[in-house]
Parts: C-alpha cells; sequence; structure tokens
C-alpha cells in the first residue's frame, strides 16, 4: 500500500468532507421540515465532481547513502588482489604487492571458485563458504584472488587464474 504525501491526504479529506457535507445537508430535513440550503432553481440537485489524480515519482538516479561501520563512522570499502592464506579459523591474509592485508570472513562472505579447488558443486564459478575456502587453504590449496573488503570483512573473494 502506497502512503499518499500529507498535502494530498489534506486535500483528498477536505474534498471528501466538502462531499459528504453537500450530501448530507441536501437530503437531512431542517427542524422546520424544508431543505436547510434553499437553491437557485428547486428542481436543481446538487452534484459535485471531484478528480483526484496522485502520481508517484521516483528519482532518475538512485541515491547512495553511505553505510555506517561497526564504529559508527563511514564504512571503508577496498578492493585487493594476491595471494591468500589462512591465519585462523575466521581470518585470511592477502599477500599484495603493497604488503599482506589481514581480512576477517564471516558466514556471508562470498567465495567464487572457478578451478574446483575449494569446492566443486553448482555452476562455474562454484560458490563456496568461508569455512570450504579455510579448509582448502591449510589443506595446501593456493589461491590467488580479487577480495572485496568492507571494513575489514571479506565481503566477496573471487579466484583469479593466472594463465
Amino acid at each position: 500500500m502506497t502512503r499518499l504525501p500529507s498535502a494530498v491526504r489534506g486535500s483528498v479529506l477536505a474534498v471528501a468532507l466538502a462531499a459528504c457535507l453537500a450530501a448530507c445537508s441536501s437530503a437531512a430535513p431542517s427542524p422546520t421540515g424544508s431543505a436547510a440550503a434553499p437553491s437557485a432553481t428547486p428542481s436543481a440537485t446538487p452534484s459535485a465532481t471531484v478528480t483526484v489524480t496522485v502520481t508517484e515519482s521516483q528519482p532518475s538516479v538512485p541515491i547512495s547513502t553511505p553505510t555506517p561501520s561497526r564504529s559508527g563512522g563511514i564504512t571503508k570499502v577496498d578492493e585487493v588482489t594476491g595471494r591468500l592464506s589462512p591465519v585462523g579459523k575466521e581470518s585470511i591474509v592477502v599477500d599484495t604487492s603493497d604488503g599482506p592485508h589481514e581480512v576477517h570472513l564471516t558466514a556471508d562472505t562470498v567465495v567464487l571458485d572457478t578451478q574446483g579447488s575449494v569446492c566443486d558443486k553448482g555452476a562455474v564459478p562454484h560458490r563456496c563458504t568461508s569455512e570450504q575456502l579455510v579448509k582448502a587453504l591449510k589443506a595446501g590449496v593456493t589461491f590467488e584472488a580479487k577480495v572485496l573488503i568492507t571494513d575489514g570483512d571479506a565481503v566477496k573473494i573471487e579466484e583469479i587464474v593466472r594463465d
């Protein structure tokens, strides 16, 4: 259900009230038995036509707002590329040309594996869990990837295959 803007709601309510009052006053007899408002032409029946058009416009350009981070500030988004190695159960290190970047893995981290070395179910690229990635890295799988990082958390890890 779409909610009308307050200015439109007020106009619609005023028109509805006026129509109701006009209908009630012309149909209800006055205490003296005659109509409350005499008309210039006794045979004419008052009528009102009200047309209300409400359009809801969408912005042509999506509005983006910064997402608050865990610390309450603006979200820091970064993308790094390099070889992955395990640090613990919930973290990995991305070795880049700028140095190592430690990244936290979450249950929502998307891992895309193109060669099937982390997981091999489903269509290529295989969508794997962060747990499967850590297990494969600890087992000695080498994995080079592009990693999208938001506030220190890996959002997406996409395997890069070098020729």
